[in-house]
């Protein structure tokens, strides 16, 4: 569980010494900026937090006392070794870490999301430990990885207890994996990171989207709100983008990325992901040594962490071959969709309607909604493949009642059901399915939304919603996660890795398994499954316009092109019914497309955006495919502080 820290640490201000060739730094999301406080004030600042935390811990206020507790972790962050080396310093520190073994021994196990152990395992030994080493080596059939694995009697243990004790457990986690294997891997691949990572998400949370721990780290990835934010999760009443899969799951790869420039060892990043790089930097310091298993002999990590690298090598050895340890695994379909783009807030159960599907499989593919709708102003929402396009149909036509706006309502006393849903022309069904109601919660005094007509007519409507269709493969919401393609059946097992599956030439991306400076450990390299891009590869730019064929749609030039669809919608709106062969067809970037866009949305509308409510920089640079220092660049911002209504130039002049 990632621990929060300063933005001034994920720059590598801490005195280690960087690998000889580390990947390249990866740009900071958000920064930090506090007013500078001398020595004596941080101590007093430092001691109150402490006093804090100790007195929830003693009034049973569990929430206190983490919040205190992280609190004074990221104050002292950033300090140099010379002030936590003080004897006051180390004094507080102390009791800090007595608070921190008092709220992880009363919290219950059962509680916590994945597999992090905080009791001790007694290792095997003797004759058991040589019959695992040996199932072990049978079962790897020569098998490479790309992360290190010591097959040691810790490791070893581990193993033998994923197949034994804790089998149920691995059985319904990577059951659970093989819905997000294949984008993990792609996404690790796309970030520099061993692929084989992807199994720190059994010992996270199982993979588990809607997983929360004690400390209130949410998602798959079990971040906590502040570190979230630094790698751009949202989180608000509407969002909770810890628990979203694809943009978790980069924010994960770049953070275990940025550990490992700082400390050099993936043992070493992935303990610092578990404690916080601060844990492990003063036990690195107070032992005088980076190896992780002297370090986990010492009295300097907690048991969990201790636990944390053996587990994550027996998850990675089991996981790669699930059957050959004897268990028995209920694969998922892959997690593919297409997206959506909604102009405005809209109910779920309208949007399954428009989609032909149904509530809960929008709530699947799309775990980051917190309420039974779509939050205000433009939303990408993900929909089964193949429902896209007449989602958007639907959508454009939506009759009075099935609006995309919302008006809040609060019950009176003497309200029905029939009633409420009789006064604003609604189904009594359709009411409390988009507020997430039962009929017995429909009471005098709750608030409930009632969705409004929208002001726009269904050909304006129409024009600000874009769409893509993935014509059997993944569109992910960030612009740089590419397709996954599309499997033709289900895996066979927990491992969705039977053979090198790569990205698809169209979207291929560069090879990162040089980025990555092997370890001493790793025993053999084991290729990412990328595809490095070659000169013949590159696609040619599109034609400033092209005729129609016979049997050509706007949606097969979309595919054929590797254009969005919205946009051809947008630029070609007489031929969305019909298009017949001749026709001409405007394409986005060419200057008919340009002028043809400019009628229909307005110049003012490609070039700038409107800041909406909740919205950083960082969410908004995703959103239109840029960096945040590009919009700092072309809005002459010093700082990443916007506000609500604010317009930013979201393309250059």
């Amino acid at each position: 569980m990632p621990l929060p820290i300063l933005t001034t640490l994920f720059l590598g201000t801490l005195p280690v010494q960087a690998p000889a060739a580390s990947p390249q730094p990866i740009p900071v999301l958000m920064t930090t900026t506090q007013s500078p406080m001398t020595d004596p004030e941080r101590i007093k600042r430092l001691q109150g937090l402490v006093e804090a935390a100790e007195q929830a811990v003693e009034a049973a206020d569990e929430n206190a006392a983490v919040d205190r507790s992280d609190e004074a972790d990221v104050l002292t962050a950033d300090w140099p070794l010379e002030l936590l080396k003080r004897p006051e310093v180390q004094a507080l520190l102390q009791r800090l870490k007595d608070v921190q073994v008092q709220l992880d021994s009363s919290a219950d196990a059962e509680s916590e999301p994945g597999l992090k152990a905080s009791e001790e395992v007694v290792a095997i030994s003797g004759d058991e430990l040589r019959a695992e080493l040996e199932r072990v080596k049978q079962a790897e059939q020569g098998a490479s990885y790309d992360f290190p694995i010591d097959l040691n009697d810790k490791v070893l243990t581990w193993v033998k207890l994923f197949s034994t004790t804790k089998r149920g457990f691995m059985e319904n986690a990577l059951g659970r994996a093989s819905q997000f294997l294949p984008m993990i891997r792609q996404v690790f691949a796309e970030e520099g990171v061993p692929s084989d990572l992807a199994y720190l998400a059994v010992i996270e949370s199982g993979f588990r989207n809607e997983a929360k721990s004690r400390a209130k780290a949410v998602g798959m990835w079990q971040f906590i709100r502040s570190t979230g934010r630094i790698y751009g999760l949202t989180a608000n009443s509407w969002l909770e983008e810890r628990r979203d899969p694809v943009k978790a799951t980069r924010a994960a790869a770049r953070y275990l990325k940025k550990l490992y420039e700082i400390t050099g060892d993936w043992y070493l990043a992935t303990s610092s992901y578990n404690a916080g790089p601060l844990t492990l930097e003063r036990a690195i310091q107070n032992l005088g040594t980076r190896n992780f298993w002297d370090l986990a002999r010492s009295r300097w990590l907690r048991t969990e962490t201790k636990n944390y690298v053996p587990e994550l090598c027996a998850a990675i050895l089991v996981g790669r071959n699930p059957e050959r340890y004897g268990l028995n695994l209920q694969p998922l379909y892959p997690y593919v969709y297409e997206t959506v783009a909604v102009p405005s807030m809209t109910s779920l159960a309208s949007l399954a309607k428009c989609a032909d599907t149904d509530v809960a499989t929008l709530k699947t593919l799309n775990p980051e909604l917190l309420r039974p709708s779509t939050p205000p102003g433009v939303y990408t929402l993900r929909v089964p493949p193949g429902r896209a396009v007449e989602c958007l149909r639907r959508m454009s036509s939506l009759p009075k009642g099935k609006g995309l706006a919302y008006k809040s309502y609060r019950i009176r006393k003497g309200d029905t059901l029939a009633a409420v849903a009789r006064r604003f022309k609604m189904d009594p069904a359709d009411l409390l399915d988009m507020n997430d109601l039962s009929a017995r919660q429909f009471k005098a005094g709750r608030r409930i939304q009632i969705p409004q007509v929208s002001k726009e007519g269904p050909k304006a409507r129409a024009r600000m919603v874009g769409i893509e269709e993935g014509n059997g493969r993944l569109i992910g919401p960030l612009p740089d996660v590419p397709p996954v393609p599309m499997p033709s059946s289900l895996p066979s097992g927990g491992d969705a890795r039977p053979a090198p599956t790569p990205v698809p030439e169209a979207v291929a991306a560069p090879s990162t398994a040089a980025a990555v400076p092997p370890s001493p450990a790793i025993r053999a390299a084991d290729p990412l499954p990328v595809k490095a891009p070659e000169a013949g590869d590159a696609k040619p730019l599109p034609q400033k316009t092209l005729r129609a064929r016979p049997g050509d749609t706007l949606a097969k030039i979309a595919r054929t092109q590797g254009v969005p669809l919205g946009e051809l919608m947008r630029l070609n709106p007489t031929s969305v019914k019909a298009l017949h062969p001749g026709d001409e067809v405007r394409l986005p970037g060419s200057e008919a497309g340009r002028e043809a866009e400019a009628k229909a949305t307005g110049e003012n509308a490609v070039l700038t955006y409107r800041v909406q409510k909740g919205e950083t920089l960082a969410s908004i640079a995703r959103k239109h495919g840029v960096t945040v220092q590009e919009l700092k660049d072309w809005n002459h911002l010093k700082s990443g502080r916007i506000k609500r209504g604010q317009r930013l130039r979201v393309q250059p002049r």
